[in-house]
């Protein structure tokens, strides 16, 4: 009978160096500092920030239909 293995087994690590980049010598990104939330300091790429700019913003009566606002409750 016939075995069930592949002869092109290839692993999980070859898979993901698809998408991982090889060359060691690429300048390292910009990074911008920002505070989360919670008051914590982070580093981000600031390429992740420009993309994040680009999306359409919240009008200030979404953000105030979103927030849990004392104010809300009276009207």
């Amino acid at each position: 009978m016939g075995s069930n293995k592949k002869p092109d087994n290839k692993s999980r690590r070859d898979f993901l160096s698809m998408f991982i980049s090889t060359d060691k010598k690429e300048a390292p990104a910009e990074k911008v500092k920002m505070l989360t939330a919670d008051g914590k300091l982070v580093e981000i790429d600031k390429a992740v920030l420009a993309e994040l700019t680009k999306k359409q913003r919240a009008t200030n009566q979404q953000i105030f239909d979103w927030m849990k606002n004392p104010s809300k409750e009276n009207s």
